[in-house]
Order: C-alpha cells, then sequence, then structure tokens
C-alpha cells in the first residue's frame, strides 16, 4: 500500500471499465476492487479525518442510495461516483439534494469508459487540492508558531520551500499589504516583485468589493468546525472575471508580529456552474409557478397577475406586462405588476410599451431589444440600457396578446428561452379561459328553456323554488321544475329528473317539459298529462324520467290537490302546525312502460299548509353511500320554528337548501331542486273532506 496516493475503490465494475481506470489512473491513486459488502472495511474513520478516497459504484450495485449513506461522504477525504441505469434513475435522483455536486456525482451507465475516467479524475484532482490546502495552512501555523523568526523578506522566499511550491496560492499580509507570495499566488493575482510587495491586497479587486474585502481580513478567525472562508470577485487583467475563495489565519511570529496568512484557490468555474444551477433553478420554479396560476381556478384577471409578480420577483425586471387582443383585434393593456412610483391605470405602459408591443402582433414573433452584456459585469448591460423583451401569446393558431418585460439588466438567453415558455403557458391557459366562457355562455342558454323564466304569481299562495346544478358552468343538469295555470283555472305544479346529464339530458328536459305545458293546454288531468309524456319519451327512444305532478284545484273549499308520481321521491306536505310527513305516491317511471299506471293522491292544502317538491339529489346526493330517507326531510320541515305567521315557501326551500349543503358538503354529487309551495288564503266554497287519499 502506498499510503501518499489517494485511495481508489471501484465496487462491482464492469470489467473493461475497471481496466481502463486501472489503466489510466494507476499512477495517480492506489486501485483497489471490492464490493458493496466489503467497501466499508476499507472507509472507516470519523469523516474529514480518513485517507483520501474516491469511491466508484457499478450499476450492478443494489440499493446504491443506502450504500452512499454508509460511507459518510466528505468533501475532505471520501467522494463517490454512483453509475446511473434507467432502472435506477429515479431512486438516484434525490441524491443531488443529500448531498453537494462535489461530493457525489452520477454517471450515466451508457457512457463510455473515457467518461468515466475522466469524472473520477476530477474528484482525485479535487481531493488531492483540499489536501493540498489544508496541508498548508497547517504548516504555515506551524512554521510560524515553531520559534523560527520569520525575517522580513522580499517575495514568495519568506514562506519558505513547502508553501511557495504548493498548489494552492498563499499570501502573507502585514494588514492589509502583501509581504510574501508563492508562485501560485502570483499566477492568480498577476503578482509582480517588487511591484507588488507592501501593496495592498484590496487595490485587486473592485471598490465595491473592498469594505468587505478588508472587514474580512481584519477580522480574527479561530479554526472551528466551519472553514473561515468567503468568495471574492475581480477583473483580471485581460478583462475576464476571476471568483476567489479566500481563507483567512491570524497568527503571530516569534517576535510576536501580527501575520495574515490567506490561502487563495480560484472557484471561477465552480462560482459560473452554481450561478447557473441557481439560474436554471429559479427560471424552473418560475415555470412552475405560472403552470400553477394559470391552472388555479379563479378570475382570468388574478391568473394574470400572479404570473406577472412571479415573473417581476424572480427575473429582477422593472415591469411584466400582459397585453391582450379584443374582439376586434385591438391591442389592450391587460395586467402589469405595480411600481409605487408609476400610475397604476396602465399609462405607463400605453407610452413606454405599446409600439413595441405591437410590434410583437405585427411579426407575430418575438422582439428583443437586448443591449450586449459589459464584459466585466455579467448581469449589466452596456452603456447603462436596460432591455425590453416581447414575445407573441399563440394558442392553436390564434394570437391572443403580448408578454412584454422591461429591465435595467441584460437578459441571458436562459431567461429569455424560460420567457418563451411562460408565454406560451399565458397564451394556453387564455385560450381555455376564453373558450370556457364561450361554453359557459352556451351552456346558459341550453339551460334557459329548462326552467321558467319567472314563478307565476298565484293569487293566494306563496311560491318559492330553488335549483342548483351540481357543477356550476359548463354542467348542465338534469332536474327541471315548472308552474302554471291550466286553460280550465287549476294551477299546475310539476319538478321531475331526467337520466343523465348534460345537452342529451337538457334535450329531454325540455321535451318533458313542454309536453306537460303543451299537455294541460287541453285538460290538467294528470293521467291524460303523464300519459302523453311517456308517449313523447318512448317515440324519441330516451331515457326514463321522473317526476311530480300536482294539480291545485282552488275551485273547492280547502284547496284540493291531486298529486301524480312516477317513480319520484314522495312530495312533503307540512300542516299550519307543523306537523310534517311524506304523501304516498304510486306509479312507474315514465318512458319505460307501454302503459304506465299511476295512482293520484288527492289532499287538502288549508291555510298555513305547505306543499314541498324536491328531487333526488337531496336524499342521494353522494350516489348509494349514507343516503336520507323523506322522513329525513320531513323532520327537517317540521323543525322551523313556529310563529305568529305560517312558514313562508322562500323559508322553506332555504332551509331545506342550507341543509342538504351542510349534509353533502364536499361529497355532493348530484342536482339540487325544490319548489315550495304554501297557502295563505281561503279559496272556493266548502266541502267536508279532510285527509289525503289515493285512488
Amino acid at each position: 500500500m502506498n499510503p501518499s496516493l489517494p485511495l481508489l475503490l471501484l465496487v462491482d465494475l464492469p470489467r473493461q471499465t475497471a481496466t481502463t481506470l486501472t489503466a489510466e489512473l494507476a499512477a495517480t491513486a492506489e486501485i483497489l476492487q471490492s464490493t458493496a459488502e466489503d467497501v466499508l472495511a476499507y472507509t472507516g474513520g470519523p469523516p474529514g479525518l480518513r485517507r483520501p478516497t474516491v469511491v466508484v459504484l457499478g450499476e450492478t450495485v443494489t440499493a446504491p442510495v443506502g450504500v452512499v449513506h454508509s460511507l459518510r461522504p466528505h468533501s475532505a477525504d471520501l467522494t463517490v461516483a454512483v453509475t446511473v441505469t434507467p432502472d435506477t434513475e429515479d431512486k438516484l435522483a434525490v441524491l443531488p439534494l443529500l448531498f453537494p455536486s462535489d461530493t457525489v456525482r452520477r454517471v450515466a451507465g451508457g457512457e463510455t469508459a473515457q467518461r468515466t475516467t475522466h469524472v473520477v479524475s476530477e474528484l482525485l484532482q479535487q481531493l488531492t487540492r483540499r489536501r493540498a490546502h489544508a496541508a498548508a495552512r497547517a504548516a504555515a501555523q506551524q512554521r510560524l508558531s515553531s520559534g523560527t523568526s520569520i525575517d522580513r523578506q522580499l517575495g514568495q522566499r519568506l514562506l519558505g520551500q513547502f508553501l511557495a511550491q504548493a498548489p494552492i496560492g498563499v499570501l502573507m499580509l502585514d494588514g492589509d499589504a502583501m509581504i510574501a507570495w508563492n508562485q501560485r499566488a502570483a499566477g492568480l493575482l498577476e503578482l509582480t516583485e517588487p511591484d507588488s510587495v507592501r501593496r495592498p491586497v484590496t487595490d485587486l479587486f473592485p471598490e465595491d468589493q473592498r469594505t468587505t474585502l478588508h472587514h474580512h481580513l481584519a477580522t480574527p478567525r479561530q479554526h472551528g468546525g466551519a472553514e473561515p472562508d468567503a468568495v471574492f470577485e475581480r477583473v483580471r487583467g485581460d478583462g475576464t472575471s476571476q471568483a476567489l475563495r479566500m481563507a483567512v489565519r491570524q497568527v503571530l511570529d516569534t517576535e510576536g508580529r501580527s501575520r495574515t496568512l490567506v490561502l487563495t484557490e480560484d472557484v471561477t468555474d465552480r462560482l459560473h456552474a452554481q450561478r447557473k444551477l441557481a439560474e436554471r433553478t429559479s427560471n424552473a420554479l418560475l415555470t412552475a409557478e405560472v403552470a400553477a396560476a394559470m391552472t388555479a381556478p379563479g378570475p382570468l384577471e388574478e391568473r394574470l397577475r400572479r404570473c406577472v409578480r412571479a415573473a417581476t420577483d424572480r427575473l429582477g425586471a422593472d415591469r411584466v406586462c400582459v397585453w391582450s387582443l379584443n374582439t376586434r383585434g385591438e391591442l389592450v393593456h391587460a395586467i402589469c405588476t405595480e411600481d409605487d412610483d408609476e400610475p397604476s391605470d396602465g399609462s405607463f405602459c400605453e407610452k413606454a410599451q405599446r409600439v413595441l408591443a405591437q410590434q410583437v402582433v405585427a411579426a407575430r414573433r418575438p422582439y428583443l431589444d437586448v443591449p450586449p452584456r459589459t464584459d466585466s459585469r455579467a448581469d449589466q448591460p452596456a452603456n447603462g440600457r436596460g432591455s425590453f423583451t416581447g414575445f407573441p401569446l399563440i394558442s392553436g393558431g390564434e394570437l391572443l396578446g403580448v408578454l412584454s418585460l422591461t429591465t435595467r439588466l441584460a437578459l441571458p438567453g436562459t431567461v429569455l428561452a424560460t420567457l418563451e415558455n411562460i408565454a406560451d403557458q399565458i397564451a394556453v391557459g387564455t385560450q381555455q379561459d376564453r373558450l370556457l366562457n364561450r361554453l359557459s355562455e352556451a351552456t346558459r342558454a341550453l339551460e334557459r328553456p329548462l326552467l321558467p323564466p319567472r314563478l307565476p304569481d298565484l293569487p293566494g299562495f306563496d311560491l318559492a323554488a330553488r335549483y342548483e346544478p351540481f357543477s356550476q358552468g359548463l354542467h348542465i343538469g338534469g332536474d327541471f321544475y315548472d308552474a302554471f295555470t291550466a286553460p280550465d283555472g287549476r294551477h299546475v305544479l310539476v319538478l321531475g329528473d331526467v337520466c343523465g346529464k348534460g345537452p342529451d339530458a337538457a334535450a329531454i328536459t325540455g321535451l318533458v317539459r313542454h309536453t306537460v305545458w303543451a299537455a294541460a293546454q287541453h285538460t290538467s288531468d294528470p293521467s291524460h298529462v303523464l300519459s302523453l309524456i311517456n308517449n313523447a319519451l318512448r317515440r324519441q327512444n330516451t331515457p326514463f324520467c321522473t317526476l311530480i305532478y300536482v294539480v291545485i284545484d282552488t275551485t273547492r273549499t280547502p284547496t284540493r290537490l291531486r298529486i301524480a308520481g312516477a317513480g319520484h321521491p314522495p312530495p312533503l306536505l307540512r300542516r299550519a302546525n307543523g306537523d310534517t310527513a311524506p304523501l304516498e305516491t304510486r306509479g312507474t317511471l315514465l318512458g319505460v312502460l307501454e302503459t304506465p299506471r299511476h295512482l293520484i293522491t288527492e289532499a287538502e292544502l288549508r291555510p298555513g299548509d305547505t306543499l314541498v317538491l324536491y328531487t333526488d339529489g337531496f336524499t342521494e346526493g353522494a350516489g348509494a353511500a349514507d343516503q336520507r330517507t323523506p322522513e329525513d326531510l320531513a323532520a327537517i320541515v317540521a323543525s322551523l320554528p313556529p310563529t305568529d305567521e305560517p312558514a313562508s315557501a322562500e323559508n322553506v326551500a332555504t332551509v331545506l337548501m342550507d341543509d342538504a349543503h351542510r349534509w353533502w358538503g364536499e361529497r355532493l354529487r348530484d342536482d339540487l331542486a325544490v319548489l315550495a309551495l304554501t297557502a295563505t288564503a281561503i279559496h272556493g266554497r266548502p266541502e267536508e273532506s279532510a285527509d289525503t287519499s289515493i285512488r
């Protein structure tokens, strides 16, 4: 074994890959082959203090996530490369959330052995650099505290041979002034002797970072747990940007003079990669926020406002606007982020962006007015000019509007791609909203003939109705009701439920409702009317229908009710004193049998009495589960508090509807319709009949 070299453990790797790794990396690492069961024997010890080790897990390793956990990866001494296959891709997707990318790397199983070798080589070099960083810091501390006097000398000679050859940059400071450095630091910071000697290190960085850097260097640091370092950015002599990680240690020489030792590492590529990852993550979150907003319920304006606010916050934009095209093809300012310094009526956008947005409409393609970036700072546009970009909102080939953005920052290509993506999402959501509005209008047009435009005024009676389809908007319910006065002077109430939902049910409902009215023009007799409805349904070969048909005869005193039921829940009769019970009705469904039979139930309706018709949504609103009985509804109506005045039809209908919503809640899956009639006066001539009867 050669403990001076890092250890490379190959765990269950294919023979070809293991051979390639051994041939390429034998000079830089001690290579051993192992199995998943034995690998822990080589990786014992406290994390951070173990021998530098890279573990490569093959694609045949079972439970690779568990193996990685058991290895206890640490950036200072143990990193892992995991082979990913289509079968393990989902399981291994959690690794980036648990470990940083410089500690655990994933390698696609289909990649070549050379690619795997490249990844493993990077991990080995990374461990070597970090070990050298730690060794350099420890050596400098030992040297300065060993009792050896350190004289003031120029350049790297002050550091000694070990630190002079270290693979990381080492600076020695007296206050802020540089008094010594090694070869690596000279290359990183472009230092020369004697010009750079005694020069403040803060002069090498932009003015906006000098105060922070000075504070970082002047604050004494005692090593413990977290590494005392920070990242600072500067501009090289060739104009390119550079990011340096600077770790600080305060030390004393034997004469008691304070010295600052600064270990410097170039992390430009790593910082750029982190920023790119953060940018992509932010863009992905923005895309998700816009998708969630456009698919959420609620008014379109509210959802668009969520979208522009998310884009403004995520992209640091000054203003994000959505423009729409009206029915005449005119560009209309719809919504934008609000600025406290600008009017909220859209006038600012009208002045600043309308012309540019109109260019997007005319060309039907994105308009980009993006100045080039400066060489020094990637997030600042040249000449201080801001950016404008506009994307057409197109869905299904239809131009719906424009998404526009203004910002004082330059926009990278990834942001432009994200803007194009969210413009597509907004366009699709806007088109869906318009389509739903059109469908809602069509639904309302289909529903309009299914219910009376208004309830008739029946002298001596209080009449009320409530109707709520299961799903508002696009859903056409199957429940219906009607009330009118027949030519023979009798009043007619009808409430029913056709089988099915949607346009087909609407057609059947319209057929039944208008057949009832037409049949009653000849005679309001229940047998005649229900027979014609049955014939009409069978002739059209439609699904069945249930209903309650009531004839109110006011020529007698008290008022007489003649009720026929066709497979429908029985009506409720509430007496003036509050007593309530279902009325028994017997009859077959309409549209099923050639010759149906419907018995007629007769009852009296005295002043203060209330008749209640309702659909099965009140008893079977959640399907077969937790059904209610007509007696349950009768108890609800009977529970209305007694007053000097009789319970109004409006009150009864409202109480039943509110109770249904409380009872079913989110389980409700059916339409609700209720029709209530309360007698308020005496009609006709007196008779001696009193009870209900069935004929």
